[in-house]
């Protein structure tokens, strides 16, 4: 099974790249007419809407489980210190855990693997950019690999 929210996260970069340049011409404007007030408040909503796309954690994500290997490839749209692409590929047989931890809006998968040396856990990954339905259709996956 392959998942991918290119797509998407292609069309919500480009709504929030547009959005940032809207209010900051608007924050300039009010800047260039010296009304400080309004350029203050205008400001502030800048900034509070970045901040609100940084904790949102949306992530450009490919699932795959083809073959003998799953593999979830993932890197966050929009970041402050530029794009950290990060990879979890393994057999299938080491699967050991697998989660998915829904609160509200928000999804993160949780995987673990046997090692030789004991369980080794990857780091949490944001679901955030992908559908309901995406979501379901891995943790259905995960589950079946888990039973063999």
């Amino acid at each position: 099974m392959e998942i991918s929210n290119k797509n998407r996260t292609a069309k919500l970069k480009r709504i929030f790249n547009l959005a940032m340049l809207g209010l900051v011409l608007i924050t300039l404007f009010f800047a260039w007419k010296d009304n400080m007030l309004v350029f203050g408040i205008c400001a502030a909503i800048t900034v509070l809407f970045f901040l609100a796309f940084q904790f949102a954690n949306i992530n450009y994500i490919y699932y795959s489980s083809e073959g003998d290997k799953l593999m979830v490839r993932y890197y966050p749209i929009i970041s402050i210190f530029g794009k950290d692409y990060k990879s979890i590929e393994f057999d299938k047989s080491l699967l050991y855990f697998a989660k998915v931890k829904r609160m509200g809006p928000f999804a993160d998968l949780y995987l673990a693997i046997k090692t030789s040396k004991g369980i080794a856990e990857y780091p949490e990954v944001s679901l955030m950019g992908l559908t309901q339905e995406e979501i379901a259709l891995i943790e259905h996956d995960l589950n079946a690999m888990l039973k063999h």
